[in-house]
């Protein structure tokens, strides 16, 4: 079995992932009981020999999960600096806290402990004696506590690290493959036949009706975007104004073919300077045209917008009830759901519903 094998396994498995933690904190607790008894160490007769290194894999463990998983996410990656300091200070203080209370209860009730060091180190058994309050200072003034934290948690975080930056390599690899795939894509849909021949079959209509001021503007429109779809195929983000003005040309060629249902866009997301993925929403558009029921007080409408970097789409449309599995299984959607997937990982929310016979499509991206 290869080491991508394992890995990915590792990753997707959430009982494998657990359990390679819990592997990773017995091996380090064997490996420092064993240095203990290999070395010169005269607690080495004692429960302490196991104590010690079961004490200072909690305190690893209490420090470490909190600090990868909650404060540098959250926190360092947001720049939220004082948040950090604070967050950072107390796993500190409750590193020392857990340091004073280990050390107090081992030499309270570990009797052969206790003799240990009234023969070898009297001083710190006379501290350790002391009031809890004055173990706290006692060992927030010791600076060995903190050099053996730091040394204690160089290797699991470097084994994080490692993992999260071979993680984040491979879905690279993963969105680079799709990014070729998606490109072979949009060029067949530049050429898809069912939606060239209703736009050319419009347009000579309107053609034949000498509607010449119509029929150039739909040459413009469909020029726009076979244009916007091959220049933006290979790239993996556009402006999102951009990306409305595509959806407005789109919409604009696809009501050519409408007798009865309207079509209605709105967005306050013109201006913006936020950037997408190009033709995200395109799939989505296009299932709603395709499986509408063109009749009367039937309608298309398309609500997209901005707030706080949160971008909101909705779409909605009727549809004939009895053609609802393709609807809900396209393969345009499942190549949108794994687009998502590879750009926004759980940064999205995406979800369908219907009502009354009408086919509700809702996106809402996080983008940062």
């Amino acid at each position: 079995m290869s080491l991508d094998t394992i890995i990915n396994k590792r990753n997707t498995s959430k009982t494998i992932r657990i359990l390679s933690h819990v592997f990773f904190w017995i091996l380090l607790f064997t490996s420092s009981y064993f240095l203990i008894q290999s070395s010169l160490n005269y607690y080495k007769t004692t429960p302490l020999s196991y104590l010690t290194p079961l004490r200072n894999t909690i305190g690893l463990i209490v420090v470490f999960y909190p600090l990868m998983y909650i404060v540098i996410p959250n926190f360092l990656e947001k720049r939220r600096i004082f948040t950090l300091i604070v967050s950072f200070v107390i796993l500190i203080f409750i590193y020392v806290f857990l340091e004073a209370l280990g050390g107090k209860m081992v030499f309270s009730y570990c009797y052969s402990c206790a003799a240990m060091a009234q023969i070898k180190n009297p001083d710190y058994l006379s501290v350790i004696q002391k009031s809890f309050i004055d173990n706290i200072l006692f060992k927030g003034s010791n600076f060995g506590l903190y050099f053996n934290l730091l040394s204690g948690l160089v290797l699991p975080i470097a084994i994080k690290s490692s993992l999260g930056y071979y993680q984040f390599y491979i879905k690279s690899l993963e969105l680079e493959k799709e990014n070729v795939q998606l490109e072979l894509n949009f060029l067949k849909a530049q050429v898809n036949p069912h939606f060239l021949f209703n736009t050319l079959n419009n347009l000579y209509a309107l053609i034949i009706q000498k509607r010449t001021e119509k029929s150039s503007e739909t040459v413009t429109r469909l020029s726009s975007y076979m244009r916007y779809s091959l220049d933006n195929a290979h790239k993996t983000s556009i402006l999102l104004s951009e990306e409305i003005t595509l959806i407005k040309d789109y919409l604009e060629l696809e009501k050519l073919r409408l007798n009865h249902t309207k079509v209605f866009f709105i967005t306050n997301a013109d201006s913006t300077n936020l950037s997408i993925p190009p033709l995200l929403f395109i799939p989505l558009i296009e299932n709603a045209f395709k499986y509408n029921v063109d009749q009367k007080e039937s309608e298309i409408r398309l609500e997209l917008s901005i707030k706080e970097n949160k971008l909101e789409f909705t779409i909605q449309n009727y549809f004939d009830e009895s053609r609802l599995k393709n609807t809900l299984s396209g393969l345009g959607l499942k190549n949108l759901k794994k687009r998502l997937n590879l750009y926004f990982s759980d940064n999205y929310i995406y979800q369908v519903d219907v009502k009354n016979s009408v086919y509700i499509a809702y996106l809402k991206l996080n983008l940062k």
